[in-house]
């Protein structure tokens, strides 16, 4: 018998914000950090809600009261999900919910790396899956008019003008983006789909170019440690949101990889409440209750912070996207404090810590924007980069 959720145990992990949904639903949860959700913590609980660091499997819910398993992520690779149906214990993700913060940071990512004038001109750019993220990903690159190569044998509904590629093709392009779901399923497994043998034509690729940017904002696992070795000494720009072995970086990698955070891509204001929110509604459609009342809208900007204003006297529309692309992104901050925190490679201890301490952003897409002194060129490159500009 399904428990009425006010009066339900949970446990909840400290990561995932309580919105006003999901406070409208619980009664008093016990909230706590990610890596200390272990059995003892969910014996008596009958409502878990995790995020990536928990692993959800038969060591972690034998013997449990649990009765439901929501994770505010869009992955699902934490979740034994076969263990799940056999101990008869309903679950949710929130697929999709992450998937603009993480589009804004690889093209921030992009600005920061130098990439993005080459890529605005012609500088060919290749996805390695289509999912949430990546078909976001390629669209707003069509939009701003780049060349988009992507590879997912798992896709039919292609985007247009993004040109359908093998795996080979895609990975020797000069700029590489990895966001692929994480999943050792026949016939297409993404896990360490990107090994020495395919590092090493990479590498190739890019020392016969003399550069190349590589970025990973999606699952570590996806790479090898030998192929990111191979990544590292090669001419390529390396960024890493994830890595092999997360949450441990050892020295000798933090200091080759040109720039890196500890895996907060997806981590944005908007994105984390939009999870929560996601998972409210999943608890009710399990529970059978009433969802009329449940509150499912949320602001993350207070009134008069949601215009963006824009200095755009002499600017050249290239180098004013990149500047704002910048300015908006995390990833420069984020990496001076991880080489500071982590002079010595970053540890788990470290890795945990960063993540605690991080200043999420609002999501900019869709934003208001004003240009008083833009020229039609700038404010065209700012509608194409997804911003509303106020005329």
């Amino acid at each position: 018998m399904k428990p009425r959720l006010r009066d339900a145990r949970w446990v909840i992990d400290d990561g995932i914000p309580i919105t006003p949904a999901l406070e409208y639903l619980m009664g008093e949860p016990r909230v706590l950090s990610g890596r200390d959700i272990d059995a003892k913590a969910v014996a008596d609980a009958e409502v878990l809600l995790v995020r990536s660091i928990t692993r959800v499997d038969p060591q972690l819910l034998e013997g449990s009261r649990v009765r439901f398993v929501g994770s505010a992520t869009a992955g699902t690779d934490h979740i034994d999900i076969g263990a799940l149906a056999q101990m008869g214990i309903a679950w949710a993700a929130a697929p999709g919910s992450n998937a603009l913060a993480v589009v804004e940071y690889v093209l921030s990512a992009i600005a920061l790396s130098g990439f993005l004038p080459r890529v605005l001109n012609g500088l060919p750019v290749g996805i390695v899956g289509l999912g949430m993220v990546g078909k976001r990903l390629a669209v707003r690159l069509q939009q701003l008019g780049c060349v988009v190569r992507a590879h997912d044998p798992l896709v039919r509904d292609w985007p247009d003008n993004v040109t359908r590629a093998s795996l080979d093709d895609v990975l020797s392009q000069p700029v590489v983006s990895l966001h692929a779901n994480l999943h050792c399923e026949a016939p297409h497994p993404s896990q360490s789909f990107l090994d020495l043998s395919q590092a090493e034509s990479m590498a190739q690729a890019a020392e016969q170019r003399g550069m190349g940017l590589f970025l990973n904002a999606a699952r570590g696992e996806l790479l090898t440690p030998e192929a990111l070795s191979r990544l590292l000494a090669s001419p390529l720009t390396v960024i890493l949101d994830a890595w092999p072995g997360e949450p441990v970086l050892s020295d000798a990698c933090l200091s080759q990889v040109d720039w890196v955070s500890p895996h907060i891509a997806g981590h944005s204001l908007d994105a984390k409440m939009r999870g929560s929110n996601m998972l409210a509604q999943a608890l009710v459609r399990w529970a059978g209750e009433d969802s009329h009342s449940l509150p499912t809208d949320f602001s993350v900007m207070s009134a008069g912070e949601n215009t963006l204003h824009a200095r755009c006297s002499g600017a050249d529309a290239t180098h004013w996207a990149a500047d704002f692309l910048v300015s908006q992104g995390t990833l420069a901050r984020e990496d001076a404090r991880i080489r500071a925190m982590g002079s010595r490679g970053v540890s788990p201890d470290t890795f945990d810590a960063l993540r605690k301490t991080y200043q999420q952003p609002s999501e900019w897409s869709g934003q208001a924007i004003t240009m008083p002194d833009g020229t039609p060129e700038l404010r065209n490159m700012a509608k194409r980069l997804g911003l509303s500009v106020v005329e």
